[in-house]
């Protein structure tokens, strides 16, 4: 399967060629002041065949090892880049055309997470990044 996806006005998209290798929602304060939103869902792709098919994102360096990937027209984020990890590219998942195919899994970086959010779903919480991840 094929996931594609892009920015709001439309001038960078994107596909991924592979399926998630995970998939979840992210409470660090780091994504909630990128994108304005109380928690972001993502989806964790191989970057091998993770590609742009139209326009080249801008680039924002958010810590020593993080990247963020946006619309310079629109500011849509698309992307993160973990220095650390450079086999996968996280993108967020509102930014997919299909944002069903995508369902989260789990919850990390809770112990930052906002104290009136509550989603009332049962998928595992980890107070920091995924286990296994460093």
């Amino acid at each position: 399967m094929n996931y594609k996806g892009g920015c709001l006005c439309g001038a960078l998209r994107y596909q991924a060629e592979r399926v998630p290798v995970t998939t979840g929602y992210c409470h660090c304060s780091l994504c909630r002041r990128s994108t304005g939103a109380p928690v972001v869902a993502f989806a964790s792709f191989p970057i091998d065949g993770f590609t742009y098919t139209r326009g080249t994102p801008s680039i924002y360096r958010s810590s020593p090892t993080g990247r963020r990937e946006f619309c310079n027209q629109c500011g849509t984020q698309i992307a993160y880049r973990d220095l650390d990890d450079p086999e996968t590219v996280d993108v967020n998942s509102g930014t997919l055309d299909n944002i069903e195919h995508v369902e989260p899994t789990h919850h990390i970086f809770t112990a930052d997470g906002v104290r009136w959010l509550n989603l009332g779903d049962h998928l595992p919480r980890y107070p920091q990044g995924e286990p296994g991840k460093d």
